[in-house]
This record gives structure tokens, C-alpha cells and sequence, in this order.
């Protein structure tokens, strides 16, 4: 009789020992600053801090935005090899630049 009990018992409780709470996992996103360049030449380059990043029309702000750390930044647009925009830019967390180049 008590092994039987035993047994029941064991038996219950065997299916619960498989189950386990659920597990969550809490991150912190962190906010860059971004850029955007509206009115910017299709075959315009931009340029962060001297590194070549693409084509400046890409950032529109509309479709995309370049994200960067915070702080100062030299942006450089050039077109044709010449350049068409200059300035150093100061970022913090959370913000965005919309930069308007001239037609």
C-alpha cells in the first residue's frame, strides 16, 4: 500500500520536474544621436570625422538616418571632388541633426 502511494506519488510528480519558470531578459537600448541631410546630391559623399561613409543622399532622414556617438563631429559633404558643406556638429544622446544643404 505504501508503495503504491509511493509510487502515485513519484508519478505526479515526475511531470513537474521537467517545468521551470519562464525566464526574461531586460536590456537597455541605448540612444544614439543621428543625422539626416535633406536636399543632399545623389552623387554627394558624406564624410564623419575624415571617414568616408556614403552617399549623403542615403540619410535622408525620410528612409534613413546615419547614427553616430555623442559628441563633436566634422561633417563633410563633396561633390565632384570639391567640398559643398563643412561643419563641426556637436550631438547628444537622443537627438537628431537635420542638415539642409544648399539646391
Amino acid at each position: 500500500m505504501i508503495v503504491r502511494r509511493l509510487a502515485v506519488a513519484l508519478a505526479a510528480a515526475l511531470p513537474l520536474a521537467g517545468c521551470a519558470y519562464p525566464t526574461t531578459t531586460v536590456r537597455t537600448l541605448e540612444s544614439k544621436p543621428q543625422l539626416a541631410f535633406v536636399n543632399a546630391a545623389k552623387d554627394s559623399t558624406l564624410f564623419v570625422n575624415g571617414v568616408l561613409i556614403g552617399p549623403a543622399a542615403d540619410f535622408d532622414g525620410k528612409k534613413n538616418t546615419l547614427q553616430v556617438e555623442s559628441g563633436t563631429h566634422l561633417i563633410e559633404i563633396q561633390q565632384n571632388g570639391r567640398t559643398v558643406f563643412s561643419q563641426a556638429v556637436y550631438l547628444g544622446t537622443d537627438s537628431t541633426k537635420t542638415i539642409t544643404l544648399p539646391n
